[in-house]
């Protein structure tokens, strides 16, 4: 892997990751949802920016870290497939129970 390709795959792990942590905090905290509103006009538009940012900023730090040398391709797949499951599980497993067709099912 070269470094670019290395470098931005970790950060494409992290701001995945971010992006259920941040969907978390604004739909439990009134106060960061308005924050977010506030900032840019919708709190979808305000998260969007924020993920690109951070992931533009962390892919080029990242690139210069070296970690090409270090890792392969299918230990970012990995990693990347990993992220993507975590993500989904914290997101579903929060708007899971709060759908209509959640309290049709007997668990």
């Amino acid at each position: 892997m070269n470094k670019y390709s290395a470098g931005f795959g970790l950060s494409l792990v992290v701001t995945n990751l971010l992006s259920a942590v941040i969907l978390l905090f604004k739909e439990l905290s009134a106060n960061v949802m308005s924050a977010m509103k506030a900032a840019l006009g919708h709190h979808w538009t305000t998260h969007g920016v924020i993920l690109i940012v951070v992931f533009v900023v962390l892919g080029f730090i990242f690139s210069g870290m070296k970690l090409g040398t270090k890792w392969d391709s299918q230990k970012m797949l990995k990693y990347i497939i990993l992220a993507v499951i975590i993500s989904g599980v914290i997101t579903a497993g929060f708007f899971l129970p709060n759908l209509k067709i959640a309290s049709a099912i007997k668990y």
